[in-house]
Order: C-alpha cells, then structure tokens, then sequence
C-alpha cells in the first residue's frame, strides 16, 4: 500500500542529513569494536547494537571529537555504534578524529557514504574512497559498516537510478574496505515498494537494509508523538515481508536514524522549539523507553538515535551532562544487556 504524503521539513546543514516528519494522519490539520563474524546474524536475541547514535559532524568543532568528557560519558551511557556523515566540507583530519574516537569509546562505526545525489559518479567516489581509507586507517580489519547514501529517495533520486549507482559504484568500494558491510537503501521512511524493487535488482545483494523513523512533529500533541511509535512494529513487520517475499530470507535491519520530531533538529542554534515536550523529563523519558523497547522486541539488529550531540535533542547536553534520554538510554542497555 502507497504511503501517505509526508511533510517535508528544512533539511539539516547538509544534504547527506535531511529530516522529515512522519505521514500525518488522514483528516488531521498540517502542522505548520568487534571483529567480523563470518557472517552477521539476523535478529538474534537483543542486539548490543541497538544502542547507537548519530554524529552530526558539522564541522571541526563538533563535541565529541573536541570533548574528552563527552567521549567517557558516551562510553559510560553504552554506546555501541556511532553513525558518521560524509560532508565534503570536513577534512580527513575532522573523519580521523571522530574515527580514533569511536575507537577510543569502544564502539563500532557504520559509515553514511555518498549514494546517488550528485551525478558526479567522480566526485562520490573521490569522497567516499577518502572516507574508507581514513576508517581502514583506524579500524584495521575490524568491521565498519557503510551505507550507501543518505535518503536518496527523499532527495528525488528514484529507485532505479538508486540501485543503477549501487550496482556500479559498490563493488568498486567493496574491494576498497578491508571488512566492510555494505548497506541500502537507507530510506527516510519505511518505504516498502522501494525497497521491493532495490532487493530485486542490487547487484550485490546489500548485507543489511536501513531505513529512518521518527514519530511527529513538535507541533503535535504528546500522545500523538507516542502513538506514532507503534507504527514502528507495522513497518519492522513490512520489512521483514519484502525480505522473505523478495529473497525467500532476512536480512539484518537497521533504522540508522531515530527520535522523537525531525523538526526539532533542524534548529541552527541548537536549542529546539518550546514544544511542551522536549524540556518535559517526564514525556522524554517514556518516549524513549518505549522506542527503545520497541526495538528490542522487534529484533532490530542495530539502531542509532539522532544525535549525540550539537542538536536539540542530543544524549550529552553542550554541557557535558547526561541528557534524559540518554539517562534512559543508559539504564534500558543495563537492563537489557548487562553493566559491561
């Protein structure tokens, strides 16, 4: 079934990064570090890599790579996956840097490279060969996950020009990554005919899927916002549907890119909108919880909140303290996998 129209927001400062909010129910007003395994197992049990975050990597200053405090209390809240943009503006001294401290925290990288935005087949691969050698550099034979794009889809590239790049452009950088694992079509939303199509012509096959998923606007009401994590499972469900109904099997799935209200993100100054709920410890803390645990049952092999830090809703404050959702963060990881 076609998915309803989504609400574009503004993008983040970089197109390798763009957010939009949920379909909007019918009727309802608009709102203004391990090594590889041979093989990765799919759904297996709670996965360690649940608890991931999103760098957002804007420039040189970021906190994580500037802060040594921010990195113990990402160690400390149990970060086990750490997302990394491809910016073309960031030298590979900026991706060095956030690499060497992914590493530090003892945490696996997973990579977004460039997909099929630009039509410089040169200039993608040129930035994404700049990227794989910096994480072969610190990662050695250690498995780096990479993603090929960043909701394309959203950016008007279509499913096939999508696998077309895929097709041409991932063998080429699987020769290049010592262990890499290989991951599409990173939807911005669950998309299921996209994704249908991808897994019918990817040559090769990707390793893992990925798609994103956020639950409202901040101009919703809060029992709207936890509602809309409920259609998490319905479109977990889905996937898994394509999978056995394409392949006849599943693949490991990722949601790459989690929380609460894509426009709340989007804010330069970092600081969000006044929405009732995202200073309302109480709201925050059930939200989390409950998308987290959501996760959990649904067997999702890895998952990354948006962000770690430098947004409106980072789990380290510009402050060096424990956000609430990185409190519940902490605390369901403890429950579920043990204080290690």
């Amino acid at each position: 079934m076609a998915q309803p129209t989504s609400i574009i927001v503004a993008p983040k400062p970089d197109s390798n990064s763009d957010l939009v909010l949920p379909p909007q129910p019918q009727g309802s007003p608009t709102p203004s570090p391990t090594p590889k395994p041979t093989t990765i197992q799919a759904n297996a049990g709670t996965s360690p890599l649940i608890f991931g975050t999103n760098l957002g990597l804007f420039n040189s200053g970021d906190q994580f790579i500037s802060s040594t405090e921010t990195q113990n209390l990402m160690q400390q809240m149990h970060i086990k996956i750490v997302r990394v943009p491809t910016r073309q503006s960031n030298s590979d001294a900026v991706n060095l840097a956030a690499a060497q401290a992914i590493k530090k925290i003892g945490a696996v990288a997973i990579v977004s490279l460039r997909g099929a935005q630009n039509p410089s087949v040169t200039q993608v691969m040129t930035d994404n060969t700049r990227m794989i050698n910096v994480m072969n550099q610190v990662f050695g034979n250690s498995t780096v996950y990479y993603e090929f794009g960043n909701e394309d889809d959203l950016n008007g590239v279509n499913v096939t020009e999508y696998t077309d790049r895929w097709n041409a452009l991932v063998p080429q950088l699987k020769k290049l990554a010592l262990n890499g694992v290989f991951i599409g079509p990173v939807n911005y939303q669950y998309s299921p005919n996209y994704l249908t199509t991808f897994l019918k012509n990817a040559n090769p096959r990707p390793d893992a899927v990925s798609w994103h998923e956020y639950t409202c606007s901040y101009k919703w009401d809060a029992a709207r916002c936890m509602s809309g994590i409920d259609n998490w499972t319905k479109h977990i469900n889905g996937v898994r549907q394509v999978m056995q109904t394409t392949l006849g099997t599943e693949l490991p799935m990722m949601i790459t890119e989690w929380n609460y209200a894509p426009d709340q993100l989007i804010q330069s100054n970092g600081m969000g909108f006044a929405d009732g709920k995202l200073t309302n410890q109480t709201f925050m803390s059930q939200w989390t919880s409950k998308a987290l645990q959501t996760l959990i049952d649904n067997h999702i092999f890895a998952s990354m909140q948006y962000s770690a830090t430098n947004t409106a809703i980072p789990m380290v404050s510009s402050g060096n303290t424990i956000t609430q959702q990185g409190a519940i963060f902490q605390s369901t990881y403890e429950q579920a996998i043990g204080n290690s």
